[in-house]
């Protein structure tokens, strides 16, 4: 049986490659991955960051607008984007695996990232960074108004910023990190913590980490949340949003896609590609923005299937040595599309009358996806990377050649959403403007997986966003930022996708007129005359709002900001003794909070205790802004459902537990090749005579304290208050429930 069934199987195979080579009339005709187009122009990024969490008042400013929005989740982030949390408010965001954390009244901004450099500027408030990975060739760096963190080992950072910006404290938890500033640069190592004053490195107070406060372990929550994922073992965690997959869905193997995973939060008749809203984001274009809180990952990595009468996820396997690449909607359209096809309407009843619209469908196991931007031929591979794994013989299928008018999932229940192209241009709710499609106009229709050539107006770049009266004081907008690289022009102000699709008529009748943006702010102008690789040490591009700081020029700096001798020479007389070394192995990321007063409950609604602003809450996770008791935030584990755990899949490509410290030696980037000479951190400590900013240090982090003498008994542990190294604390009891933020952001 089995012998025939590949036989069969073989035979099925070899005549589709026949036929694939035929050009038959009324296939959809798609442009080639190796087109000279394509090819000249330059790839999108790979990557972008996810929204994924937030609670309170978080408003955003997406690139290219000049006003703010109430926050959406699972809109995609990239380069210019800027991000508010007011008061009492917090959130979360991911680019890769790299998880940031913001807290209340935090202004962040994204000035760069693509597939090697996450760039942040963090002008007030507090944000958390956990580098999960830093391979060679990737730079994550955070800029403040006195100094540039740029992390030299995967790690858990954090910067506090003064609300006038006179100071920044920065904490390092685990991992190394080098800090620049105007001629110097200084080394930290996990455990420490030191505030700067000026840009010139001057250090105000400096010692050992001090107990975790309520963000902290509220991070520590979250962080082991991750770390216990049980999607992990199915996909990459460079792909945001798999840990939200945990609590809202299955996995399962399916014995022609391998491992799969099945929503069970939606209801019945549900499709993927219904629940949402499209907007426009360059450089990619028009994008899928999904309502459910776990509606990231299907919808932008990997490829969807129609089986035993319901839908399921099909990642994919994991490729270790090439990252995901991001997607903006794997769909298939119909009435044309492929590639930016000018066929891109079909016919739909419209109050009464036939109007034009817009049908789409998800694509299928193995069915490529052809953007509409121009792409390299290996960007087309990797985008396509979506291979079918049978088990019953162990090969793999890369059916990214065979192009056709028949889809896999064209015909399954439900599958088909059509909405007027007026509701789809403008980023109206899709469930709400959706029609009815009558499936015989497929017989006809002209299929194609790419994106239909219309051009954005007004209402398409905000999408679903609501206008918000809060955002981001306008005085931080003009707070200078130290720097290693210039910011980039984001690229909604060069947005070629926009200008083509308007110069081919992509216009919708009664929808708007076309909007395109090609020229950038005289800031960013600025910016760029400011080259860092011309400029010398200290430079400055103020109209941009950056003091960009040339790495190749500056000269390592004593504990207080003084000329040192070298990084050698600071390495000696700081190096950590062997209690501090175990102190922060790899495992020991994070030390444990110190026995906290368990957190009120909210006896009112016991529904919030659960759940914040729609996604499930990790078991003992603590209310927000509320710390929870020792035992309960780091000995519980995450709820894993009433069902066991899924195993593994065949072929081991589970992954292992997250770390939250480096695994390779310090100084060489993981795999053993030495990072860049400048930004590799000795194993050193910069504590002085000068007390930790926190009097009650917890007894586990007795063993990193100063290796010097102290002049004094050190004080015997009280509870003593833990002062907030912000200027300006803010207690956990702060933070509003959710109840009272429920309509304060979209839902």
């Amino acid at each position: 049986m089995t012998t025939t069934f590949h036989r069969i199987r073989a035979t099925a195979l070899s005549v589709s490659a026949v036929l694939a080579m035929i050009p038959l009339t009324g296939l959809a005709q798609v442009p080639s991955p190796t087109a000279p187009a394509a090819a000249a122009a330059g790839d999108p990024p790979d990557r972008v960051a996810r929204l994924n969490y937030f609670a309170g008042t978080v408003t955003l400013e997406p690139a290219g607008l000049t006003d703010w929005s109430y926050a959406v989740l699972n809109r995609p982030l990239t380069t210019g984007d800027q991000l508010w949390a007011d008061a009492n408010a917090r959130a979360e965001l991911h680019a890769g695996s790299t998880a940031l954390r913001l807290d209340q009244q935090t202004a962040l901004d994204i000035v760069n990232l693509n597939d090697t450099i996450t760039q942040l500027k963090v002008t007030q408030g507090t944000l958390s960074a956990h580098v999960r990975a830093l391979p060679a060739g990737q730079n994550f760096e955070i800029d403040t108004p006195n100094v540039a963190l740029v992390a030299t080992a995967p790690g858990l950072f954090r910067v506090d910023v003064a609300a006038d910006g006179s100071s920044t404290t920065v904490t390092v938890r685990a991992g190394n990190a080098t800090l620049y500033g105007d001629g110097g640069s200084f080394q930290m190592s996990a455990g420490q913590q030191i505030q700067f004053v000026g840009t010139s490195l001057q250090q105000q107070t400096g010692g050992s980490a001090p107990a975790l406060d309520a963000f902290d372990q509220w991070v520590a929550t979250r962080d082991r949340a991750e770390d216990n994922s049980i999607s992990a073992r199915y996909v990459s965690r460079e792909i945001p949003g798999y840990e939200d997959l945990d609590a809202n869905g299955t996995w399962r193997s399916e014995p022609n896609y391998g491992e799969v995973w099945v929503p069970t939060t939606v209801a019945t008749g549900w499709a993927p590609y219904h629940e949402g809203h499209w907007a426009w984001v360059a450089p990619w274009g028009w994008t899928w923005v999904d309502d459910a809180p776990w509606g990231f990952a299907p919808f932008h990595y990997g490829r969807w299937a129609y089986i035993d009468r319901s839908w399921a996820w099909v990642p994919g396997p994991v490729v270790v040595t090439q990252p995901p690449v991001y997607a903006p909607a794997l769909v298939a359209f119909v009435g044309g599309g492929g590639g930016g096809g000018a066929h891109w309407g079909v016919d739909l009843a419209i109050g009464g009358a036939i109007g034009a619209g817009v049908a789409w469908f998800a694509l299928g196991p193995g069915e490529p996806w052809h953007p509409a931007y121009h792409y390299s031929p290996t960007y087309y591979n990797r985008i396509n990377n979506v291979n079918i794994t049978n088990v019953h013989n162990t090969t793999i299928i890369n059916n990214v050649t065979t192009i056709h008018n028949t889809y896999i999932n064209q015909n399954a229940p439900g599958a088909i959403t059509a909405v007027p192209a007026n509701a789809f241009v403008r980023g109206e709710s899709v469930a709400q403007a959706a029609r009815p499609f009558n499936a015989q106009a497929l017989a006809h229709a002209q299929i194609g997986a790419g994106a239909p050539a219309i051009a954005p107006v007004q209402q398409s770049f905000a999408g679903a966003l609501r206008p918000a009266h809060v955002g981001a004081p306008a005085a931080l907008a003009q707070r200078q930022v130290v720097a290693t690289r210039a910011p980039v022009v984001p690229a909604a102000y060069h947005d070629a996708l926009a200008q083509r699709f308007a110069a081919g008529g992509g216009k919708v009748p009664g929808a708007g007129d076309p909007v395109v943006r090609t020229a950038a702010p005289a800031a960013f102008a600025a910016a760029a005359a400011a080259h860092p690789g011309k400029a010398g040490a200290g430079a400055v591009a103020a109209a941009a709002g950056f003091r960009v700081i040339n790495r190749a020029q500056v000269h390592p700096v004593g504990p207080q900001g003084a000329p040192g001798h070298g990084n050698a020479a600071q390495a000696e007389a700081h190096a950590p003794n062997p209690a501090e070394q175990q102190a922060h192995a790899p495992n020991a990321a994070a030390p444990k909070p110190e026995a906290e007063q368990p957190p009120r409950t909210n006896e009112a609604n016991p529904a919030n205790e659960a759940h914040e602003n729609g996604v499930p809450r990790p078991q003992g996770e603590a209310e927000h802004g509320q710390p929870q008791a020792q035992a309960q935030a780091h000995d519980a584990r995450p709820a894993e459902g009433a069902a066991p755990a899924p195993r593994a899949p065949e072929g081991e490509h589970a992954q292992p537990e997250a770390q939250h410290a480096a695994e390779a030696p310090r100084g060489q980037a993981p795999g053993g090749e030495a990072q860049h000479a400048e930004e590799a951190a000795p194993k050193q400590h910069a504590e002085e005579a000068a007390p930790a900013p926190h009097a009650n240090p917890h007894p586990a982090q007795q063993q990193h304290a100063a290796p010097h003498p102290a002049p004094h008994p050190a004080p015997h542990p009280a509870p003593a208050q833990h002062p907030h190294p912000q200027q300006q604390p803010h207690p956990a009891q702060q933070h509003k429930p959710e109840a009272e933020h429920k309509d304060e952001h979209p839902k």
